[in-house]
């Protein structure tokens, strides 16, 4: 069994927001593989698909907390010692839009979601598909947002240019999750990073 979450914020002035990937990541793999609709669970404090994948059971979770209380939610759903089945979709300012990494067992980064999760589960050992969401300078460089202009950032849709970027990542983030949910996560990491 995978636990597979996707880190949003709930509410409808967040839906295209950069924040909101992991909803969007979520929102293509049910679409794409033929997962059942996510429905309103009160149990798991979220909207849940659950079905197969690549031959595993899985159960997707978008959470309804906001971003920095997304641990409670993914609390609820991991059993004790399963940690390291579960893979966390979100959005990295720290890669640009249009890229993804698998990584596990990394620190938040600055993530409140991810640093929320680690929290509420203890522990840091579990999968995570970062989603990148930084614009490029001229030169092609990163470009990260400090300060306050990095809480409008995130917060923000994607700027026209970048929408085509998105639409190809949505995409090649799916089949990373598809990738570890069948080949595990070193094979994945290998083909997809």
């Amino acid at each position: 069994m995978y636990y597979i979450v996707g880190l949003g914020n709930p509410g409808k002035n967040y839906e295209n927001t950069r924040h909101n990937v992991g909803w969007m990541v979520l929102d293509y793999l049910v679409s794409s593989q033929g997962l059942p609709e996510a429905y309103s669970s009160a149990k798991y404090a979220g909207r849940i698909s659950e079905g197969v994948l690549a031959g595993e059971e899985v159960t997707l979770l978008y959470p309804d907390t906001f971003m920095n209380k997304s641990g409670s939610a993914v609390k609820k759903l991991v059993p004790k010692g399963q940690e390291a089945q579960l893979v966390v979709v979100y959005d990295d300012v720290d890669l640009p839009v249009g890229e993804i990494k698998i990584s596990q067992g990394k620190g938040s980064g600055g993530h409140n979601g991810i640093s929320s999760i680690v929290s509420s589960l203890g522990t840091k050992d579990f999968i995570r598909v970062r989603v990148g969401i930084a614009g490029k300078s001229l030169f092609g460089h990163t470009k990260r947002p400090k300060g306050d202009r990095l809480a409008k950032h995130v917060l923000s849709d994607f700027k026209r240019r970048e929408e085509r970027e998105l639409k190809d990542v949505l995409p090649k983030a799916s089949e990373a999750v598809i990738a570890i949910v069948a080949e595990g996560v070193q094979k994945a990491m290998n083909r997809c990073n």
